[in-house]
């Protein structure tokens, strides 16, 4: 299922007007077939519909995260050197 918000171009805060408003537009600008436009107003006008659409909103847009890039470097460890009692309180 497609972001309905994106496809009426509403914000989350929109009321029923503006989601009216947001489907007319959605299609003057035919980016989407009607029933997808159909589909994204039935979800925001039914509360427990909108309330998933609200659940999944962050889900469903793919943020671009540049990798992170470190300096620090892999050593390896020996584990025999490794003195197991060293820190043993029990002693």
């Amino acid at each position: 299922m497609k972001n309905a918000y994106k496809i009426l171009g509403v914000a989350q805060d929109a009321n029923s007007v503006d989601i009216v408003k947001g489907q007319i537009n959605a299609m003057k600008e035919g980016r989407y077939n009607s029933n997808e436009i159909a589909l994204a107003r039935k979800q925001l006008s039914t509360p427990a519909l909108r309330l998933a659409a609200d659940f999944m909103y962050p889900i469903l847009e793919k943020p671009n995260i540049p990798p992170i890039i470190t300096s620090v470097q892999h050593t390896e460890i020996d584990l025999k050197s490794i003195n197991e009692d060293a820190f043993n309180s029990l002693k």
